[in-house]
């Protein structure tokens, strides 16, 4: 019966590896050259410019970034989160990451710490 097995594997990861070959491009775009300035279906406009005034104290740095970009990184987390969920589905990692572990960015030298403890509050985004 274990021959078996092995023999209907050997086919099976065949058929795999041929889904992989043949797969259509899961970006839908060939490679331009030549294309600058930059132009096309993806483009979706000039990145903006952004200044980080360090004379201000640290937990309000990032306040205007945050204010601008708070629905992307909130994305970003999600995405992070469900990842980890993938692997982990009791969903006990993201708890220990958001509720156990925010408490080390205090251990982390000034003026970092107070720069993501800014970042958290800017962005309603956990500490942790």
């Amino acid at each position: 019966m274990a021959g078996w097995g092995r023999a209907l594997l050997s086919p099976a990861a065949l058929l795999v590896v041929v889904q992989l070959v043949w797969a259509p491009d899961p970006y839908g775009e060939e490679c331009r050259s030549k294309t600058y300035p930059p132009s096309g279906p993806t483009f979706k406009g000039n990145v903006p410019t952004y200044v980080i005034n360090l004379d201000l104290p640290p937990s309000r740095r990032w306040d205007n970034l945050m204010h601008d970009k708070k629905t992307e990184l909130k994305t970003v987390v999600q995405n992070i989160k469900d990842i980890a969920n993938t692997f982990f589905p009791s969903g006990k990692v993201v708890d220990i990451v958001d509720n156990k572990i925010a408490h080390l960015t205090a251990t982390l030298p000034y003026p970092f710490n107070e720069e993501l403890q800014g970042i958290a509050n800017s962005s309603g985004i956990p500490l942790g």
